[in-house]
């Protein structure tokens, strides 16, 4: 007796089973990592710590405190974190069992999300390589994790169309050619909008914490010498040409030896700087001192430097700036684990501003204003020939070699250690009162944090 034949299972087509697992998994995966990291940078972007392993020389130290690492104030690490979660939670609404008008809706969110995840993670990695010249590792682990989960997403969706009678689409899984033209749109225009954002709008990063620094002992002033000036331009041994205007062959008479004293502690007392000494913007004698720390190669420095000078100017007498600058060059800051190209010399322009103030204290605002003129400094062997137009070749050549300029400069490397060590390495920095105030700030905001914390009142 002849058997039946077995009859065949129906095949489902690939349009109506969901994604494979594996694939599945991959996307999960990739796309945690993605969402973990940015859940990392915009705590950091909170709290205002420093990323682990990022010092204020690092390229991630250099993106992360940029304008572009924000939208319109907020950090974009939060846009990442919420698109990623929308991504990991949409992969979990694949079965068989789910309707398939959900499924189509899912893929049509994933489609849309992984052209957002790959048109921004272009956006930013080219902003880091053409515009900031720096990596942020942290940032390009979460690009790369999230661009291929959408390149996964990508080659598992369905978009096209299946074979089938139109009464038989509603029961299959599938993107529709006019779904994602709408879904690319939308897309598209998101991006738009975070690239116009961003091109428009310039974040301020300021963050004020307590100048408090617990128990922490002040760092060690090295002794040991460090070579500033490179050969063979060194000022000591520059001819000034013909071309430029020197001082008058009369010597400019010395200064009066300073005998007055006072002291203004800082970080517990660790710290403790002259007014009649240190440069200083505004008369020693003002009531309220604050203490600012910059670097002549520092971009977000030279912006905040003209709203300093006006905030002096706004309460005259009432307010001096001592105006300490802090390299962030390994050649004479110990904190810096490498050299960094914006900040080539950045030790040859702070040894050269603090010799001209040793010089002629009363040419030092002169010759401050000038080297902060621009996005970045001028070459370093106009520096030193503007700095021997100022003071004097001689007089200039003879401050370079006054031991006072290297101190002063291992103090001021000294008071950022401090903070660094405090997770605090971001700059410029400026300490008001009981606070430390850091990154970069817009007029109103300087002004409110220069009143709230000391007892300030505009002059008319």
């Amino acid at each position: 007796m002849a058997s039946k034949p077995k009859q065949s299972k129906t095949e489902t087509p690939r349009s109506d089973a969901p994604v494979r697992t594996g694939a599945l998994v991959a996307i999960r995966l990739f796309t945690f990592a993605a969402m973990a990291i940015s859940a990392y940078l915009a705590y950091i972007s909170m709290t205002g710590d420093r990323v682990v392993g990022c010092g204020p020389d690092s390229g991630c130290e250099q993106v992360l405190n940029s304008r572009w690492a924000y939208w319109l104030n907020v950090p974009v690490s939060f846009f990442a974190l919420i698109v990623y979660s929308l991504i990991l939670g949409a992969s979990f609404r694949f079965n068989l069992k789910r309707d398939p008008k959900v499924q189509r809706m899912t893929w049509a969110w994933l489609v849309g999300s992984a052209i957002v995840v790959i048109g921004s993670a272009a956006w930013f990695v080219g902003v880091q390589a053409f515009v900031l010249k720096s990596f942020c590792p942290f940032c390009m682990t979460a690009h790369a994790c999230g661009a291929i989960a959408a390149l996964l997403i990508f080659v598992n969706a369905p978009l096209r169309s299946p074979a089938a009678k139109p009464w038989e689409l509603e029961k299959l899984v599938f993107l529709a050619p006019r779904v994602f033209r709408r879904v690319l749109v939308v897309a598209m225009l998101a991006l738009a909008v975070l690239v116009i954002g961003q091109v428009k709008f310039e974040h301020r990063s300021l963050v004020v914490k307590p100048a408090d620094l617990g128990t922490n002992p002040p760092p060690a002033i090295k002794s040991n010498p460090v070579a500033l000036t490179p050969a063979p331009a060194a000022v000591t041994n520059a001819v000034v040409p013909a071309t430029v205007t020197t001082a008058p062959a009369t010597p400019t008479p010395a200064p009066a030896p300073v005998v007055a004293k006072r002291m203004v502690p800082i970080y517990g007392n660790r710290f403790q700087l002259d007014t009649f000494d240190a440069p200083i913007l505004g008369a020693p004698t003002n009531q309220h001192v604050i203490v600012s720390l910059f670097d002549y190669t520092c971009h977000h420095c030279r912006a905040m430097h003209p709203l300093l000078h006006e905030a002096q100017a706004m309460f005259s007498n009432q307010l001096a700036i001592i105006s300490l600058p802090m390299p962030l060059d390994p050649d004479c800051n110990s904190t810096m684990q490498k050299p960094h190209p914006s900040h080539t010399n950045a030790c040859a322009y702070a040894k050269l501003s603090l010799a001209v103030w040793r010089a002629d204290r009363t040419k030092h605002h002169e010759f401050d204003n000038w080297l902060m003129e621009g996005a970045k400094p001028p070459p370093l062997i106009d520096a030193q020939l503007k700095a021997a137009q100022v003071v004097g070749a001689e007089a200039l050549a003879k401050a370079l070699q006054d031991p006072w300029v290297e101190n002063q400069l291992r103090v001021n490397v000294a008071i950022y250690e401090l903070s660094y060590r405090a997770q605090r390495g971001q700059m410029p920095q400026l300490i008001v009162g009981p606070n430390v105030a850091l990154g970069t700030y817009t007029k109103p905001e300087l002004i409110k944090l220069l009143t709230d914390n000391l007892a300030l009142q505009r002059v008319p």
